[in-house]
């Protein structure tokens, strides 16, 4: 049952995120609410096994997609792009310190690009949501969060989430190249 519902949920996220990525005019209530069930999916499954980045990520989409659904305008909360921008190199130099000081494929290192994944995915998802983060940006910000996340949900084996990032990886950045592309058209 658990496996079923982490595939479940990763299956929902992927459909989403395609509507996102694909439709020009896509509905946000009905974004929203297939993110929380997705999300809640997730964090259930995730918090069987162990594997916290998922659970973060998780619960912080299912927070922001349940606050959007009543209405709430997170645009209000003060968080610019500027910090999340200063937070997100802040947390590339302590990935890179920890890869330089234990090895580069060290589980420490996956471990810390995880935690930056985690971040990226949730502070710019509130972005986006918030309208502070482009369309295009926000899909390029998550092709890095999910192809970084990849090793440690590898070494936690995390299959569902797994699959979801390889996926939802490719749907970025070929939603980011459709938008990019679109604009040149339009010039």
């Amino acid at each position: 049952m658990i496996t079923f519902l982490g595939w479940f949920g990763s299956a929902l996220y992927l459909i989403n995120h395609s509507y996102i990525s694909i439709v020009k005019n896509w509905n946000p209530k009905l974004y929203y609410s297939a993110n929380l069930i997705a999300a809640l999916s997730l964090v259930v499954s995730s918090l069987i096994i162990i594997s916290y980045q998922a659970v973060v990520i998780n619960g912080f989409w299912a927070l922001v997609s349940i606050l959007l659904l009543i209405k709430f305008d997170i645009a209000k909360i003060p968080l610019s792009k500027s910090l999340f921008y200063i937070g997100f190199i802040l947390l590339l130099v302590w990935s890179a310190f920890i890869g330089y000081q234990h090895g580069w494929s060290s589980l420490m290192f996956y471990s810390c690009l995880g935690w930056s994944s985690s971040y990226v995915f949730c502070l710019s998802y509130f972005l986006f949501c918030s309208k502070k983060l482009t369309h295009v940006n926000y899909l390029l910000l998550n092709v890095y969060a999910a192809s970084v996340l990849l090793p440690i949900l590898w070494s936690q084996q995390n299959w569902p989430v797994f699959g979801l990032e390889v996926c939802w990886a490719i749907i970025s950045a070929y939603g980011a190249y459709s938008k990019i592309e679109q604009v040149h058209l339009i010039d």
